[in-house]
Order: structure tokens, then C-alpha cells, then sequence
């Protein structure tokens, strides 16, 4: 009798958390891959809208993917002689403005600077969010546009899901250097961090429920860097860990760096929370970011497509 009880309860919890898995994954996976982006504006008030509200040259560029989207950026000239070129990568459901206002001043004071916003944010054309999936196509696109105008060496620098487009689309581009600040090295990872902060329980399994979804939602295999990270060398890496990161752990970078080939370099920033690195010690920050740059796109790029 007992023991026909128990078989009863745990059927009956095995039930309702296939339910609630179920329900997780399909809400998850939608909130994931069709995010609410927010609005092309400044996120303060006082924000820059265009490189030319903090005193940049710039040109308003659009290019095509391989797969028939159009992404809109800008292009900011160098403020010395060189060919040499950076793109930067916006985060998750954001655009291209906050990077704007925090890094491209003192970039470009070396660098062409390219900005432009993945497929479905900003003002570019609609697509999934695939978190590096298709996204790769997009920053395979931005690098073939400055090839075009006969700019090079090219690095990515990329913030949260900017670091890791940034980290899976380097293995196959000409790109002599990647800056990857608060990357994931697994999906499921901020997602489950997600689940935890707004109180979903069991966030290990939801998490990794709402991933697999979402490839079914997008029909394509949603990636993790951790995957693709070995595959950057010969390419210089840098990555940047916030230490009080809530969202993506700076043990995640820890573990991308020691997945990765040489060369390269961790940099651990304490007391920042997530994307809040530069902010936390602007003046390290920069030393460290273009003392990187200023080694790995002063030599030759080579042949480094796999």
C-alpha cells in the first residue's frame, strides 16, 4: 500500500515537472530568440544618438549578410594614420549606443572603428537571436566591409553576448585579435542566472530546456564558445572578467582562458558587476585594452581561416 503511494507521489511530481520544464522551454525559448530589443535611443539622457554628438567624423555604412540581411552601423575614422580597425559588438536585446559612448573615443584615437547592430536590434533588418549562431554571419559581413575599404589588421571586441559572437566567429575570419569582455562560455549559463534572479526553480535543468528549445525555434544548433575558443590561435585573445558578475560568472572567462591556444590574456577586474568592467577603472581598462590591440594588429595578419 505504501509503496503503490509512493509510485503514486512520484509519478505525480515526475508529471508536473515535465509540465513545468515544458512550459519553461517554450516561454524561455521565445523570450530568447525573439527578445523585446530596446529602442534605438540613448539608454541617458544625455547619451550620444550619433558619433557626431561627441564630436567623431563618422559615416552612416550598411552592408548584407551572405543570408540577405541588412545591418546598419557607422563607420568612425582614426584619428591617426593607419589601417588598422576595430569592431565592436553590442549585447543581448541592445544596440549600438552604449558601446558608443563608453569605448569608442579612445578607440578610435588609434583605430578605425566599426559599430553596427546584429540582426534583429537596433536599426538592422529582423532576424532570431541565435546568440552566435547566425550571428556570425553578421560579424563575417562587418569584416568583408572593411576589407572592402582596404582596412586591416581587424579586431573584435565584443561585450556579454558580443564577447562570445565574437569568440565563435574568429576561427573563420581574417582577424588578427579578439577582446571578449563578460563572455559566456556556455548558454545555459546566463540563462540560468536569469531563472535564478527572477525565482524560476529548478534553473540547472530549465536552463539547459530552454536552449534546446530555442534551436528548435531558430531550426539551427544554438553554439557555446567554450566549443569554439581553442580554435582562435594563432589569433591574440583577451579576455575580461568582471569579478562580481551576477549574470555570467567571471569564472566563465577563467574557463575560456583555459580552453584557449596562446596567446593569450586574462584580465580579472574586481568589483565590477556584468559589463560594468570600464566602468569600474576606466583608466586600467583602456591601458590594458589598447596596449593588446596595439601589439596584435601592429603585426602581419597572415592566413588565419581554419
Amino acid at each position: 500500500m505504501i509503496r503503490r503511494v509512493l509510485r503514486a507521489i512520484g509519478r505525480a511530481i515526475g508529471l508536473a515537472t515535465g509540465a513545468y520544464l515544458t512550459y519553461v522551454a517554450i516561454r524561455g525559448s521565445r523570450l530568447l530568440v525573439r527578445p523585446e530589443v530596446r529602442p534605438f535611443a540613448p539608454d541617458v539622457d544625455d547619451g550620444p544618438a550619433t558619433p557626431g554628438d561627441i564630436g567623431l567624423e563618422f559615416e552612416a555604412v550598411r552592408f548584407t549578410t551572405d543570408d540577405g540581411v541588412t545591418l546598419a552601423g557607422w563607420l568612425v575614422p582614426a584619428a591617426r594614420e593607419t589601417t588598422t580597425a576595430v569592431i565592436v559588438l553590442h549585447g543581448f536585446s541592445g544596440h549600438r549606443l552604449p558601446e558608443l559612448a563608453a569605448f569608442v573615443p579612445w578607440l578610435q584615437e588609434r583605430h578605425h572603428v566599426l559599430q553596427f547592430d546584429f540582426r534583429g536590434h537596433g536599426e538592422s533588418g529582423p532576424g532570431a537571436v541565435t546568440l552566435g549562431t547566425m550571428e556570425r554571419r553578421d560579424v563575417a559581413a562587418a569584416v568583408a566591409f572593411l576589407e572592402s575599404r582596404g582596412l586591416g589588421p581587424i579586431a573584435l571586441f565584443g561585450v556579454s553576448m558580443g564577447a562570445a559572437i565574437a569568440i565563435q566567429a574568429a576561427p573563420e575570419l581574417s582577424v588578427a585579435a579578439v577582446v571578449a569582455d563578460a563572455a559566456f562560455a556556455e548558454l545555459h549559463h546566463p540563462v540560468g542566472n536569469r531563472m535564478r534572479q527572477v525565482g524560476y526553480p529548478l534553473p540547472g535543468l530549465g536552463s539547459r530546456a530552454i536552449v534546446a528549445a530555442a534551436a528548435l525555434r531558430t531550426r539551427s544548433r544554438l553554439l557555446d564558445p567554450i566549443a569554439a575558443v581553442s580554435r582562435i590561435a594563432p589569433r591574440g585573445l583577451l579576455l575580461i572578467a568582471p569579478k562580481a558578475d551576477e549574470l555570467i560568472s567571471w569564472r566563465q572567462s577563467v574557463r575560456l582562458f583555459e580552453a584557449a591556444g596562446e596567446p593569450k590574456e586574462l584580465y580579472i577586474v574586481e568589483g565590477a558587476g556584468h559589463a560594468e568592467a570600464y566602468a569600474t577603472d576606466p583608466d586600467e581598462y583602456q591601458g590594458r585594452v589598447l596596449d593588446f590591440l596595439e601589439r596584435y594588429l601592429a603585426a602581419p595578419v597572415g592566413d588565419f581561416t581554419a
